[in-house]
């Protein structure tokens, strides 16, 4: 199989991952998609180390490199495909592509006035984030509210790497083999004195104070975390966290369903709010789920 297959197949099947895993004597190729990792086919060692090295070569990657990590990406039409591998303890090299597909102009909601209160309850300045685990949307939402109130208005945003390109946003990339991380470049973007910053993810202790500072600072940042719930969200940042799943659709595809808190006591409140199994409880009365996802989301 080519790599143009490959991922031609991948986007028929709307996957956002691609996992190219070695096992005893073959690799196996995954992907990720609707919520659930499907074996697709398998290729001998031969086949699956010439793959790798080719799209090695095209992420502009070492490719006799095969222990340590290494991340790069490269473009297929309008899609942006992010690649990280590693080498095991044997040698052979892990593989996983994220598919990044361009921004569309509409998000599925399992609950749509969602989307619209969020926006009400934006603050002037502060810090709002979203969470949930990955592929979950967070990035994809950001984008979408930013755009929805940041018209005639200074945004800058620093992402590790930029996944969705805004041209009428400046858009920063952390590139840690330059020395250049989260910390540094939100110390040159506050000198840009942007109105709205947008922080791609809260990955460590040290982004996470370089955020609450920015938004201490009387700007409006915008960031993602990943998080369980929203009490996680809270508890580690003690103020203000929007935790968002994909939920499948009776239909198989997949919508959103976010919990939001704020100004609600920490200690003794439950993992999710009363709105989230309300939200979950009207999609099943609308026909939109089934009672197993019902049952499932509800209990987490």
């Amino acid at each position: 199989m080519e790599i143009d297959q490959l991922l031609d197949n991948a986007v028929a099947e709307e996957a956002s991952d691609i996992y190219i895993l070695p096992n005893d004597d073959r690799f196996t190729i995954k992907f990720h998609a609707g919520g659930s990792i499907v074996t697709q086919e398998y290729l001998d060692n031969k086949a699956a180390e010439k793959m790798i090295s080719a799209i090695k070569y095209r992420a502009k990657m070492n490719i006799s490199e095969r222990r340590r990590p290494q991340l790069g990406r490269f473009q297929k039409q309008d899609i942006w495909i992010r690649v990280s591998t590693v080498g095991d303890f044997l040698n052979r090299e892990t593989v996983v592509l994220r598919v990044i597909y361009p921004e569309h102009n509409t998000q599925n909601w399992l609950a749509e006035k969602q989307f619209d209160d969020m926006k009400l309850k934006l603050p002037d300045s502060g810090l709002f984030l979203i969470s949930g685990p990955t592929g979950s949307g967070k990035t994809t939402t950001l984008y979408h509210l930013l755009k929805s109130i940041a018209e005639n208005k200074l945004v800058l945003t620093i992402e590790d790497p930029v996944e969705i390109n805004a041209p009428e946003f400046v858009q920063l990339q952390v590139n840690e083999t330059a020395g250049i991380d989260y910390t540094e470049l939100i110390k040159v973007a506050l000198r840009h004195r942007p109105e709205i910053l947008l922080i791609g993810e809260i990955r460590d202790v040290k982004t996470a104070q370089a955020v609450i500072q920015a938004a201490l600072s009387g700007h409006l940042v915008f960031s993602t975390i990943h998080a369980m719930s929203t009490k996680d969200v809270a508890l580690r940042l003690l103020e203000l966290g929007v935790d968002q799943r994909l939920v499948p659709t009776i239909d198989n595809k997949q919508a959103a369903v976010a919990d939001v808190v704020a100004g609600m006591p920490l200690k003794g409140s439950p993992k999710f709010t009363n709105r989230w199994r309300e939200t979950l409880a009207d999609a099943l009365k609308e026909g939109k789920i089934t009672n197993e996802t019902y049952q499932k989301f509800s209990a987490l």
